[in-house]
Formats: structure tokens, C-alpha cells, sequence
């Protein structure tokens, strides 16, 4: 077995704890559908993926959310309050676990996160200090690419600068998980050293 030289972090769920109960009592309650058809829901967080990809912007989403959520009554500011109310706060003792790691120096350290640009604008609003221990940041609404699609795990371990199977993998997806041993299974053969 090689020795770990790279260890990825997800944030949301791992790192910053998310609570949706907010952004649904304040937005799908204020809703005329009152409880949204599951279909209806399904199609807003599909919405959502696009957003955390960066392929929409922050006026597109909101417009396609008050259409899809029948809720165009309430202002832009409103309902970006209230979607980014998911961020509940952060989990201090695996932030203290990665400063700890940062300071020992053994290993480069990535966030690799499916965040939208409102979230992530409010995460460093926050001020919560965690971010400063990571080597590198991969966002997905930076880079047009999210998990659990197999090029952003390339992206990421030619960011890690290492052998996929040097890299410790922290996600609380298990589809993020099994999707990123699928990638690294199927291509590991067909990857050359300066392709690392």
C-alpha cells in the first residue's frame, strides 16, 4: 500500500453542517402549491444542479424558482436569505481535525465541493476560518463541473498533484464515493505518471 500524500474534503455535510428545514418553511410554505408536487421538487433541486455548476447565474435561478415554486411575490434578497439559511454552521471538531493535519504538513489538503456561488459567498462571509487549511479549492460553480461526474475527480487529482491511489477521499455522498472508486478503478491503467 502506497503512503496517503493527498486527503480531498467535501464541505457541505462533512465539514459545514446544512439544514433545509429553514428554506422550506420560508419558501415552499409561502408557496400557492402550498406542498409542491414531488416532481415539481425534483425538477427545483435539477434547477439547482445547474446553479452549482455556475451554468446559470444568481437572477436566473432565483426567476426559475419563483416560476417553478410559484413564489415571484418575494424579493431576490428574500429568497437568497432564505436559501442560503441551509448553511447552519460548521462542524468545529473535523475543523480542528484538518488544522491539525495542515499543521503536521504531511499531506496537501483539497476542498472539493458542489457549491453554488450564493452559498459559497456566504460561507466567507462567515469568517469560520476552516478554508485557510486547504492547498486547494474546487468549486464547482468555478469550475463548470460537479460531483458525481468522473471529470472533476480527474480535475482533482491532477490538482493533488499525486496517484489516485495516494489520495484519502472525505464525501458524505456514498454516489460521490462510489462514483469517484469507479472513475479511479477504470482509468487508473490507462493513466501515465505525467498525467497525475
Amino acid at each position: 500500500m502506497k503512503p496517503i500524500k493527498s486527503i480531498i474534503f467535501d464541505l457541505g455535510g462533512v465539514i459545514v453542517d446544512l439544514d433545509f428545514s429553514n428554506f422550506y418553511n420560508n419558501i415552499i410554505s409561502q408557496s400557492p402549491l402550498n406542498r409542491p408536487q414531488t416532481p415539481i421538487i425534483l425538477e427545483f433541486f435539477r434547477q439547482s444542479d445547474i446553479y452549482h455548476q455556475g451554468l446559470i447565474g444568481d437572477t436566473e435561478f432565483y426567476q426559475m424558482a419563483c416560476d417553478l415554486l410559484q413564489v415571484c411575490e418575494l424579493e431576490q434578497s428574500k429568497f437568497y436569505s432564505a436559501f442560503n439559511s441551509i448553511i447552519s454552521g460548521f462542524n468545529t471538531e473535523v475543523a480542528d481535525m484538518i488544522k491539525e493535519i495542515k499543521e503536521k504538513g504531511k499531506y496537501k489538503l483539497l476542498c472539493l465541493s458542489n457549491v453554488n456561488a450564493s452559498h459559497w459567498d456566504f460561507l466567507l462571509k462567515q469568517n469560520w476560518g476552516f478554508l485557510e487549511y486547504f492547498d486547494e479549492l474546487i468549486l464547482s460553480h468555478e469550475i463548470h463541473m460537479m460531483k458525481p461526474d468522473k471529470e472533476i475527480y480527474q480535475y482533482a487529482i491532477k490538482k493533488a498533484k499525486c496517484k489516485p491511489d495516494e489520495i484519502v477521499f472525505v464525501d458524505d455522498g456514498l454516489n460521490n464515493i462510489r462514483s469517484a472508486k469507479s472513475y479511479i478503478r477504470h482509468s487508473e491503467s490507462n493513466l501515465s505518471p505525467e498525467g497525475y
